[in-house]
């Protein structure tokens, strides 16, 4: 299973400039723990409702004062979707990361979180085993 057939490809994006007060307005509306923060079309990093709390509120910064790029998680580690899922799953783990932005040829096309991998990985044991009970009826 590769990393396409599991992504969201409705990535929500923020550019590198705006403000944390934006970018957790941004969340709300999309109703999301993460934005990829673009810079001349480039992905530049990412930032999560940890970041906003942990790295800004938390250490008594202004949110309506600081910007995205003072907080975000940079350099930002990126999945190509043709990726094997499993291989996928053990580079965020080895980094740290919970979420994967999918690029394609430059492009930002997806992104992957474990909980994408983790409900696959569901379906297709549920599918395995019905598969093995038909066969014992």
């Amino acid at each position: 299973m590769k990393i396409r057939d599991v992504m969201t490809d409705r990535v929500a994006t923020i550019g590198s400039d705006y403000t944390i007060i934006a970018a957790a307005a941004r969340m709300r509306e999309l109703d999301v723990g993460s934005l990829v923060v673009k810079r001349e079309g480039e992905v530049e990093g990412i930032i999560t409702t940890w970041d906003l709390t942990a790295r800004c509120l938390g250490a008594g910064h202004d949110p309506h004062e600081c910007v995205v790029f003072r907080h975000m998680s940079s350099p930002v580690h990126t999945g190509h979707p043709d990726t094997d899922i499993l291989e996928a799953a053990h580079t965020m783990s080895e980094r740290g990361v919970t979420r994967l932005p999918v690029v394609e040829d430059g492009e930002l096309i997806g992104i992957v979180s474990f909980s994408n991998m983790s409900r696959a990985m569901d379906r297709l044991t549920r599918d395995l085993l019905s598969g093995w009970e038909r066969r014992s009826e």
